[in-house]
Protein backbone atom coordinates (compact mmCIF):
# COMPACT_ATOMS: atom_id res chain seq x y z
CA UNK A 1 0.00 0.00 0.00
CA UNK A 2 1.14 3.59 -0.54
CA UNK A 3 2.80 4.93 2.57
CA UNK A 4 1.66 8.44 3.49
CA UNK A 5 4.43 10.67 4.77
CA UNK A 6 7.25 8.35 3.74
CA UNK A 7 10.68 9.84 4.38
CA UNK A 8 13.40 9.78 1.77
CA UNK A 9 16.50 9.68 3.91
CA UNK A 10 16.10 13.28 5.16
CA UNK A 11 15.05 14.80 8.46
CA UNK A 12 11.26 15.08 8.66
CA UNK A 13 10.23 18.74 8.39
CA UNK A 14 9.27 20.10 11.79
CA UNK A 15 10.38 16.94 13.60
CA UNK A 16 13.07 18.68 15.64
CA UNK A 17 15.43 15.82 14.82
CA UNK A 18 18.54 16.79 12.92
CA UNK A 19 19.77 15.13 9.76
CA UNK A 20 23.37 13.96 10.20
CA UNK A 21 25.96 14.79 7.54
CA UNK A 22 26.81 12.10 5.04
CA UNK A 23 29.21 9.61 6.56
CA UNK A 24 32.29 8.39 4.67
CA UNK A 25 32.23 5.23 6.81
CA UNK A 26 32.37 1.74 5.41
CA UNK A 27 29.22 0.36 3.82
CA UNK A 28 28.17 -3.23 4.40
CA UNK A 29 29.14 -5.77 1.71
CA UNK A 30 25.68 -5.84 0.12
CA UNK A 31 25.28 -2.06 -0.10
CA UNK A 32 23.75 -0.94 -3.39
CA UNK A 33 25.43 2.22 -4.74
CA UNK A 34 23.08 5.17 -4.77
CA UNK A 35 20.62 3.64 -2.29
CA UNK A 36 20.14 5.82 0.82
CA UNK A 37 20.94 4.45 4.25
CA UNK A 38 17.86 3.82 6.40
CA UNK A 39 19.68 2.96 9.64
CA UNK A 40 23.22 3.75 10.75
CA UNK A 41 24.85 2.78 14.05
CA UNK A 42 28.42 3.84 14.78
CA UNK A 43 30.22 2.49 17.84
CA UNK A 44 26.92 1.86 19.64
CA UNK A 45 26.95 0.29 23.08
CA UNK A 46 24.21 -0.29 25.64
CA UNK A 47 25.32 -1.03 29.17
CA UNK A 48 23.50 -1.53 32.44
CA UNK A 49 24.84 -1.12 35.96
CA UNK A 50 23.69 -4.21 37.87
CA UNK A 51 24.76 -5.24 41.36
CA UNK A 52 27.78 -2.98 41.33
CA UNK A 53 28.96 -4.32 37.97
CA UNK A 54 28.53 -3.37 34.33
CA UNK A 55 26.67 -5.60 31.88
CA UNK A 56 26.78 -4.89 28.13
CA UNK A 57 23.75 -5.75 26.00
CA UNK A 58 25.47 -4.24 22.93
CA UNK A 59 29.11 -3.35 22.55
CA UNK A 60 30.75 -1.18 19.87
CA UNK A 61 28.25 -2.06 17.12
CA UNK A 62 28.84 -0.54 13.67
CA UNK A 63 25.97 -1.21 11.29
CA UNK A 64 24.28 0.23 8.22
CA UNK A 65 20.99 -0.90 6.66
CA UNK A 66 19.85 0.33 3.24
CA UNK A 67 16.39 1.61 2.43
CA UNK A 68 14.23 -1.26 1.18
CA UNK A 69 16.42 -4.03 2.60
CA UNK A 70 14.92 -7.13 4.21
CA UNK A 71 17.27 -7.85 7.11
CA UNK A 72 17.07 -10.73 9.59
CA UNK A 73 18.93 -10.41 12.90
CA UNK A 74 19.84 -13.77 14.43
CA UNK A 75 21.20 -14.75 17.80
CA UNK A 76 20.45 -16.72 20.96
CA UNK A 77 18.65 -15.26 23.96
CA UNK A 78 20.78 -12.58 25.57
CA UNK A 79 22.76 -11.83 22.40
CA UNK A 80 21.43 -8.26 22.11
CA UNK A 81 18.84 -8.75 19.33
CA UNK A 82 15.91 -7.06 21.06
CA UNK A 83 18.15 -4.32 22.45
CA UNK A 84 19.32 -3.57 18.91
CA UNK A 85 15.71 -3.41 17.70
CA UNK A 86 14.75 -1.11 20.57
CA UNK A 87 17.64 1.21 19.69
CA UNK A 88 16.57 1.43 16.05
CA UNK A 89 12.97 2.03 17.10
CA UNK A 90 13.86 4.72 19.65
CA UNK A 91 12.44 2.69 22.53
CA UNK A 92 15.84 2.77 24.24
CA UNK A 93 18.87 5.06 24.12
CA UNK A 94 22.49 4.16 23.58
CA UNK A 95 25.08 4.41 26.34
CA UNK A 96 27.69 5.31 23.72
CA UNK A 97 28.04 5.85 19.99
CA UNK A 98 25.64 7.42 17.51
CA UNK A 99 22.42 6.26 15.82
CA UNK A 100 20.56 7.76 12.87
CA UNK A 101 17.29 6.46 11.47
CA UNK A 102 15.87 7.65 8.13
CA UNK A 103 18.42 10.46 8.20
CA UNK A 104 17.37 11.61 11.66
CA UNK A 105 19.96 11.76 14.41
CA UNK A 106 18.77 10.04 17.59
CA UNK A 107 21.80 10.78 19.72
CA UNK A 108 20.88 13.50 22.19
CA UNK A 109 17.28 13.75 20.95
CA UNK A 110 14.61 14.74 23.46
CA UNK A 111 11.77 12.44 24.54
CA UNK A 112 9.35 14.41 22.40
CA UNK A 113 11.61 14.07 19.36
CA UNK A 114 11.98 10.33 19.89
CA UNK A 115 8.22 10.01 20.26
CA UNK A 116 7.72 11.74 16.91
CA UNK A 117 10.18 9.34 15.30
CA UNK A 118 8.22 6.37 16.65
CA UNK A 119 4.95 7.84 15.37
CA UNK A 120 6.15 8.77 11.91
CA UNK A 121 9.19 6.71 10.92
CA UNK A 122 9.36 3.30 12.62
CA UNK A 123 6.45 0.85 12.98
CA UNK A 124 6.63 -2.11 15.38
CA UNK A 125 5.29 -5.64 15.02
CA UNK A 126 5.45 -7.51 18.32
CA UNK A 127 5.44 -11.24 19.02
CA UNK A 128 2.58 -10.79 21.51
CA UNK A 129 0.46 -8.69 19.07
CA UNK A 130 -0.36 -5.98 21.68
CA UNK A 131 -3.90 -5.44 20.43
CA UNK A 132 -6.54 -3.59 22.47
CA UNK A 133 -9.00 -6.33 23.51
CA UNK A 134 -12.02 -3.99 23.61
CA UNK A 135 -11.43 -2.64 20.08
CA UNK A 136 -12.28 -4.37 16.81
CA UNK A 137 -9.56 -5.21 14.31
CA UNK A 138 -10.49 -2.10 12.35
CA UNK A 139 -10.39 0.11 15.44
CA UNK A 140 -7.02 -1.32 16.50
CA UNK A 141 -5.54 -0.34 13.16
CA UNK A 142 -7.34 2.99 12.96
CA UNK A 143 -6.10 4.19 16.35
CA UNK A 144 -2.51 3.63 15.23
CA UNK A 145 -3.08 5.85 12.20
CA UNK A 146 -4.72 8.57 14.28
CA UNK A 147 -1.63 9.15 16.43
CA UNK A 148 0.62 9.81 13.43
CA UNK A 149 1.12 13.24 11.90
CA UNK A 150 -0.63 12.13 8.69
CA UNK A 151 -3.91 10.85 10.15
CA UNK A 152 -6.28 12.08 7.43
CA UNK A 153 -8.68 9.39 6.25
CA UNK A 154 -7.71 7.08 9.11
CA UNK A 155 -10.66 4.73 8.70
CA UNK A 156 -10.16 4.27 4.96
CA UNK A 157 -6.41 3.74 5.49
CA UNK A 158 -7.10 1.13 8.19
CA UNK A 159 -9.60 -0.71 5.97
CA UNK A 160 -7.11 -0.77 3.09
CA UNK A 161 -4.37 -2.16 5.35
CA UNK A 162 -6.62 -4.93 6.65
CA UNK A 163 -7.62 -5.81 3.10
CA UNK A 164 -3.95 -6.02 2.15
CA UNK A 165 -3.31 -8.68 4.80
CA UNK A 166 -6.48 -10.59 3.86
CA UNK A 167 -8.68 -9.54 6.76
CA UNK A 168 -11.27 -7.29 5.14
CA UNK A 169 -14.04 -9.69 6.15
CA UNK A 170 -12.77 -9.88 9.76
CA UNK A 171 -12.39 -6.15 10.35
CA UNK A 172 -15.33 -5.89 12.80
CA UNK A 173 -14.20 -8.80 14.97
CA UNK A 174 -12.54 -8.39 18.35
CA UNK A 175 -9.12 -9.94 19.10
CA UNK A 176 -10.68 -12.73 21.18
CA UNK A 177 -12.68 -13.73 18.10
CA UNK A 178 -9.56 -14.02 15.92
CA UNK A 179 -6.97 -16.79 15.66
CA UNK A 180 -3.34 -16.14 16.61
CA UNK A 181 -2.39 -15.79 12.96
CA UNK A 182 -5.22 -13.35 12.32
CA UNK A 183 -4.20 -11.28 15.34
CA UNK A 184 -0.65 -11.10 14.03
CA UNK A 185 -1.94 -9.97 10.64
CA UNK A 186 -3.92 -7.23 12.39
CA UNK A 187 -0.67 -6.19 14.07
CA UNK A 188 1.04 -6.08 10.67
CA UNK A 189 -1.86 -4.09 9.19
CA UNK A 190 -1.53 -1.66 12.08
CA UNK A 191 2.15 -1.15 11.23
CA UNK A 192 1.48 -0.76 7.50
CA UNK A 193 -1.35 1.70 8.00
CA UNK A 194 0.92 4.19 9.77
CA UNK A 195 2.78 4.74 6.49
CA UNK A 196 6.08 4.55 8.36
CA UNK A 197 8.92 3.51 6.05
CA UNK A 198 10.73 1.21 8.51
CA UNK A 199 9.08 -1.95 9.86
CA UNK A 200 10.72 -3.72 12.81
CA UNK A 201 9.42 -7.11 13.92
CA UNK A 202 10.45 -8.88 17.13
CA UNK A 203 9.95 -12.66 16.75
CA UNK A 204 6.83 -12.16 14.58
CA UNK A 205 6.35 -15.91 14.06
CA UNK A 206 7.36 -17.02 17.55
CA UNK A 207 3.84 -17.84 18.73
CA UNK A 208 2.52 -19.10 15.39
CA UNK A 209 2.34 -22.49 13.71
CA UNK A 210 4.35 -23.12 10.55
CA UNK A 211 1.55 -22.42 8.06
CA UNK A 212 0.53 -19.16 9.71
CA UNK A 213 4.16 -18.12 10.21
CA UNK A 214 4.85 -18.52 6.50
CA UNK A 215 1.83 -16.32 5.70
CA UNK A 216 3.20 -13.60 7.98
CA UNK A 217 6.68 -13.80 6.45
CA UNK A 218 5.22 -13.60 2.95
CA UNK A 219 3.47 -10.34 3.88
CA UNK A 220 6.71 -8.91 5.29
CA UNK A 221 8.65 -9.92 2.18
CA UNK A 222 6.05 -8.24 -0.02
CA UNK A 223 6.43 -5.04 2.00
CA UNK A 224 10.18 -5.08 1.46
CA UNK A 225 9.65 -5.45 -2.28
CA UNK A 226 7.27 -2.48 -2.12
CA UNK A 227 10.01 -0.29 -0.65
CA UNK A 228 9.75 -0.69 3.13
CA UNK A 229 12.89 -1.36 5.12
CA UNK A 230 12.07 -4.55 7.07
CA UNK A 231 14.12 -5.68 10.08
CA UNK A 232 13.14 -9.00 11.67
CA UNK A 233 14.65 -10.28 14.90
CA UNK A 234 14.41 -14.04 15.42
CA UNK A 235 16.16 -17.06 16.89
CA UNK A 236 14.85 -19.18 13.99
CA UNK A 237 17.73 -19.52 11.52
CA UNK A 238 15.44 -20.93 8.82
CA UNK A 239 13.71 -17.57 8.50
CA UNK A 240 17.01 -15.93 7.56
CA UNK A 241 16.97 -17.80 4.23
CA UNK A 242 14.45 -15.32 2.75
CA UNK A 243 16.38 -12.20 3.78
CA UNK A 244 18.51 -9.95 1.62
CA UNK A 245 20.98 -9.94 4.47
CA UNK A 246 21.60 -11.79 7.74
CA UNK A 247 23.22 -10.15 10.77
CA UNK A 248 24.21 -12.44 13.63
CA UNK A 249 24.80 -11.23 17.18
CA UNK A 250 26.60 -12.93 20.04
CA UNK A 251 27.17 -11.39 23.46
CA UNK A 252 26.34 -7.94 22.13
CA UNK A 253 28.73 -8.08 19.16
CA UNK A 254 28.03 -8.44 15.44
CA UNK A 255 29.82 -11.71 14.59
CA UNK A 256 28.66 -12.10 10.99
CA UNK A 257 26.98 -9.94 8.36
CA UNK A 258 26.15 -10.94 4.80
CA UNK A 259 23.72 -12.67 2.45
CA UNK A 260 22.06 -15.92 3.56
CA UNK A 261 24.20 -19.01 3.16
CA UNK A 262 23.24 -20.85 0.01
CA UNK A 263 21.51 -17.85 -1.52
CA UNK A 264 18.09 -16.34 -0.97
CA UNK A 265 15.15 -18.73 -0.79
CA UNK A 266 11.44 -18.30 -1.45
CA UNK A 267 9.05 -18.24 1.50
CA UNK A 268 7.46 -21.45 0.19
CA UNK A 269 10.82 -23.24 0.60
CA UNK A 270 11.04 -22.64 4.35
CA UNK A 271 10.68 -25.57 6.76
CA UNK A 272 10.73 -25.65 10.54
Amino acid sequence: MTMPGKTEGKGRPGSGLSSPPASPGLHHPGHRPGVPTAVRLAGVSRRYEIGGGTVYALRDVDLEIDEGEFVVVLGPSGSGKTTLLNMIGALDVASGGTISVAGQELTGASRAELSRLRRNTVAFIFQTFNLFPTLTALENVQVAVEITDHAGGARATAEAALAEVGLADRRLHYPAELSGGEQQRVAIARALATGNPILVADEPTGDLDYHTGVQVLDILQQQSRAGHTVIVVTHNREISRIADRVIELSSGHVVSDGPPAGGRADVADLRW
